[in-house]
């Protein structure tokens, strides 16, 4: 990718009665992060967090192709769609995917087959575009938010309609 652009990607797993050691006991799998509702955030502040969570971050550099970063977690996570499934019944579960550009315009194309690879694991697609100034640091700071911020977000569950007010009525 071009100096500049980065892309990060992870399965997050969040609510208020979450314990992160049972995810990582359920899935099999070592959490990048974790943090329990009611403890303080990084920083001076007294902020403290909303909701618990469990975080699994693809372990490529930041300035992979989108690709490799879901191929790793999808790779990771497919085995374990059955318990992943039955995880999103109790808590709050997403594949997450923040992505900044040099200048602020650009993209990234994911093939059918990883689309449908996606789909299959029956939970959200989140994908968060960050400013091209600073994004990082931004990214860092949001990384384990329990309110997970998103300007696109593909639900492939129950509800397939877009978010209210998201889509302006044309009369169509």
């Amino acid at each position: 990718m071009d100096k500049g652009k980065w892309f990060r990607a992870s399965l997050r797993v969040s609510g208020d009665a979450l314990q992160p050691d049972e995810i990582g006991s359920l899935l099999d799998l070592k959490p990048t992060k974790v943090h329990l509702k009611g403890e303080p955030r990084p920083g001076k502040s007294k902020l403290v967090w909303n909701n618990s969570l469990w975080l699994l971050q693809s372990p490529s550099s930041d300035d992979c192709e989108p690709a490799q970063h879901l191929e790793w977690l999808l790779n990771s996570l497919e085995p374990k769609a059955g318990i992943i499934k039955d995880i999103a019944d109790r808590f709050r579960v997403e594949l997450f995917c923040g992505f900044s550009s040099e200048n602020g315009q650009g993209g990234f194309t994911l093939d059918a087959q990883m689309l449908q690879r996606i789909a299959s694991l029956g939970i959200p697609f989140a994908l968060d575009l960050y400013p091209p100034e600073g994004a990082a640091e931004t990214i860092a700071e949001e990384e384990g938010q329990s309110v997970m911020p998103t300007v696109l977000t593909h639900r492939n569950d129950r509800d397939t309609s877009p978010p209210a007010g998201c889509c302006r009525d044309t009369g169509r």
